[in-house]
């Protein structure tokens, strides 16, 4: 339906695959990077912005990830380093949503907060991503609950805060 995005998906295709030069693999990767990822040496995170139009409806989500949250290395008696991922997503015709996902090995705690509509099938939505989860070898708790207001990445990321972890340019 949208002949430019697919023949760019199909050009991309063609260059990652080797079908092209080495210039047009390397344009196509640093265009995909140059628009997805932002990294920062001044932050302790990663943020990733993905657009997206998913059978038909329009999608913006950001993810900002901490790779080593709660201190980072390994935890107590050996335990596996944990993953923070904070996911704001803006989905046609749906609304807002905010998701807390937090990994250590395979325990998974994934907090969903979502728009009132969405939330009146909270009971369905945390079943079916616990199954999904089970089925890929994971174990943890999915939670479900209307949005208050979204959340802040300075409360799920503390390490990311004013004057900490960032460059103060005073004018």
């Amino acid at each position: 339906e949208n002949h430019f995005a697919n023949q760019l998906a199909a050009a991309a295709a063609q260059a990652l695959r080797g079908g092209s030069g080495t210039e047009a693999q390397t344009a196509f990767r640093e265009l995909v990077s140059a628009f997805l990822v932002n990294e920062s040496v001044y932050m302790p995170i990663n943020h990733f912005l993905i657009p997206l139009n998913w059978n038909g409806k329009m999608m913006f989500s950001e993810l900002w990830v901490d790779p080593n949250a709660e201190g980072g290395g390994q935890g107590e008696g050996g335990a596996a380093r944990a993953l923070r991922v904070l996911f704001k997503l803006d989905i046609e015709s749906l609304g807002f949503f905010d998701m807390v996902l937090t990994c250590r090995g395979e325990k998974v705690d994934l907090q969903i907060h979502c728009p009132e509509r969405v939330a009146a099938f909270s009971a369905v939505v945390e079943r079916s991503v616990g199954e999904i989860l089970s089925r890929n070898g994971y174990q943890g708790q999915v939670h479900v609950r209307k949005m208050e207001r979204p959340l802040s990445i300075s409360e799920v990321l503390p390490k990311v805060f004013a004057g900490k972890d960032s460059v103060n340019v005073k004018v």
